[in-house]
């Protein structure tokens, strides 16, 4: 999990923001960028009664959402942020992930409003200072 950086903080603090800022810049300078959002209640991407529910409630352990602008990967099981991160570096090799949440996992965190995470380094509108802490992180990978 070396090439994750956690974006932590309460609701509404602004770390979708963040996200989106981080993103774009990253994507700018012509790194590959992948993004976990972690959401904490019980939740489903899939809808009760559609073609691709049907195949998990048949006993399909992954369902493959197909069509010509996007594929969704369902996996009928809760996982680990490691296990997460251990399939997107297999598959999609990016020089970066960037996870929404999981602030008690044990990875470089930014944090956001008004959440105190020991060894996180703090964004207060500090984009400079983000930014080459990051690089210098992707550079130390």
């Amino acid at each position: 999990m070396n090439n994750l950086i956690g974006i932590c903080g309460h609701h509404n603090s602004g770390k979708t923001t963040l996200m989106e800022k981080l993103i774009k810049w990253l994507k700018n300078d012509g790194y590959k960028v992948v993004t976990i959002k972690n959401i904490p209640k019980r939740f489903s991407i899939d809808t009760a009664g559609k073609d691709t529910w049907k195949h998990g409630q048949a006993g399909a352990s992954v369902v493959v959402a197909s069509s010509p602008d996007e594929t969704a990967f369902i996996f009928k099981k809760g996982m680990e942020l490691k296990e997460i991160a251990d399939i997107l570096n297999k598959i999609v090799h990016p020089d970066l992930i960037l996870v929404e949440g999981h602030k008690q996992e044990e990875i470089p965190k930014i944090s956001v409003g008004d959440i105190e995470l020991e060894g996180a380094i703090k964004y207060e509108d500090n984009i400079d200072e983000i930014q080459s802490w990051i690089h210098d992180f992707i550079r130390d990978e």
